[in-house]
């Protein structure tokens, strides 16, 4: 017996079927915070996982770009949308492919989330600090873990109170934070807040205000993307199914930045067709850019709000944390469109584990 998912991108121009066989079910699954994840993805978390080697996958089948991300490793991307589809990887005896998971049509009872890996890389925890827990089927609460680097069975795990922030010989205050894609096909800065970072005009997001109950509106034009006396940005996470079919990642961290803020390499303004962004019209009045190159997530942005930009902050620079702590504060109340994510189960652990980082001062 088999149990059947589809794979399918935004723009659907990769859609693949997969039978796993019912044995294997359901699949433990860690999500993968390692510096190459991040940065190829624009993401906070990675996870994908294994195609039954008796059903072979051809890459020439597919519309997808294809980027070597590490020896024997290829990374394939919807070559319109920018979702990350699958990855081939070369071993001694055959090569083998997985899949990623954020486009499939379901995931519960599929899916065994066991917890982070490779916490190593993220300097102060990324969001593993967030994911302590996860409620089952069943109703129990069950820990969740937090691996150093593999998950292999035996690997070592992250020891008790460690990366859950920014060690304080690695803490300064830049006035640039540079961001860039795995490739290195895009890269731009982010300036620290100006008078013109107030003047910008935007509605509230579903991050703040759940759209499904209230108005966006505000009249009173509250500058809520600016924090901590208008030092840093806020940033939030979202399980909506546009951002997650357009990344291939059932979590998408952004940062909300004012275009003034957001330079190019040169300094010169951002232009959203510079080096290697491609644009994809994810729905009416709204766009995405990601790199050509190696697929990763760089921009949403919106008729709406056009001088206010989400930015992946899986892109900025990896010395300053994962969560990059000195320039951007975390919405703890809400993940944005929480009520239309794929993977619940996730999504709640992650919901939970904000507010519970909020009470217990965000340092665990």
């Amino acid at each position: 017996m088999t149990t059947t998912i589809t794979s399918t991108c935004a723009c659907r121009n990769f859609s693949l079927t997969v039978d796993f066989p019912n044995s294997i079910l359901p699949m433990n699954r860690a999500l993968c915070l390692c510096d190459n994840c991040r940065r190829v993805s624009g993401s906070c978390g990675w996870s994908s996982l294994l195609v039954p080697p008796t059903q072979a996958i051809d890459p020439s089948k597919f519309q997808t770009t294809a980027y070597e991300s590490s020896k024997g490793v290829s990374r394939h991307h919807c070559t319109t949308c920018g979702a990350h589809t699958f990855t081939m990887v070369q071993r001694p005896q055959m090569n083998v492919c997985v899949l990623n998971t954020g486009l499939w049509d379901r995931t519960e009872g599929l899916i065994n989330w066991t917890g982070t890996k490779w916490i190593e890389d993220t300097l102060d925890g990324g969001i593993s600090v967030w994911f302590k827990d996860m409620k089952r089927a069943d109703g129990t609460n069950e820990g969740l873990k937090r691996w150093l680097r593999r998950d292999d069975a035996g690997c070592e795990l992250v020891p008790e109170g460690s990366f859950l922030t920014l060690s304080q010989e690695r803490k300064v205050w830049d006035d640039k934070l540079k961001a860039q894609c795995l490739c290195g096909g895009v890269k731009f800065y982010v300036t620290r807040p100006t008078g013109a970072s107030r003047k910008v005009r935007s509605p509230f997001p579903d991050l703040m205000v759940p759209y499904h109950s209230n108005s966006p509106a505000n009249p009173d034009n509250v500058t809520w993307w600016l924090r901590d006396n208008d030092t840093k940005y806020l940033a939030g996470t979202c399980a909506c199914p546009s951002c997650r079919l357009s990344s291939g990642c059932e979590i998408q961290p952004w940062a909300f930045i004012p275009e003034s803020n957001i330079l190019q390499e040169d300094g010169s303004p951002l232009d959203f067709s510079m080096a290697a962004l491609k644009s994809y019209a994810s729905s009416e009045g709204v766009t995405r850019e990601f790199c050509g190159t190696c697929g990763a997530t760089v921009f949403w942005h919106c008729d709406e709000r056009p001088e206010l930009i989400d930015v992946s902050v899986g892109l900025f620079d990896p010395e300053q944390g994962a969560r990059v702590e000195g320039w951007l504060d975390w919405w703890t109340d809400r993940v944005s469109f929480e009520e239309l994510a794929l993977s619940k189960d996730l999504v709640a652990s992650l919901a939970v584990g904000l507010k519970r980082w909020k009470v217990e001062g965000k340092k665990a």
